[in-house]
């Protein structure tokens, strides 16, 4: 039996949308979330825990003011989860510049 495979980038925008997310920012976070499948970042990680991650981080880039609650909400994720992907996001992004 196969396991169906999430497309992250859906996960984007269901969450975005769930969350209220401006288009701005959720062009933000597709560009990001490809960086991240394109360096291997998100290999083992739950798709709406990422998703909800660079919903986050581009939210805080794009100065749209969302709390860490309502993306972790929206995503169906505890905001301690989304809080343990974003210090692991900065830290490869960080390794990547």
């Amino acid at each position: 039996m196969k396991i169906p495979i999430v497309d992250p980038i859906k996960c984007i925008v269901r969450v975005a949308n769930k969350a209220e997310i401006s288009e701005k920012t959720k062009h933000r976070a597709i560009n990001l979330m490809y960086t991240v499948i394109k360096n291997e970042i998100s290999a083992g990680k739950d798709p709406m825990g990422l998703a909800a991650t660079v919903i986050y981080a581009s939210c805080i880039s794009t100065g749209e003011i969302k709390t860490q609650k309502e993306v972790a909400n929206a995503a169906d994720i505890t905001d301690m989860t989304l809080r343990t992907r974003l210090k692991d996001l900065k830290h490869h992004l960080d390794l990547l510049n």
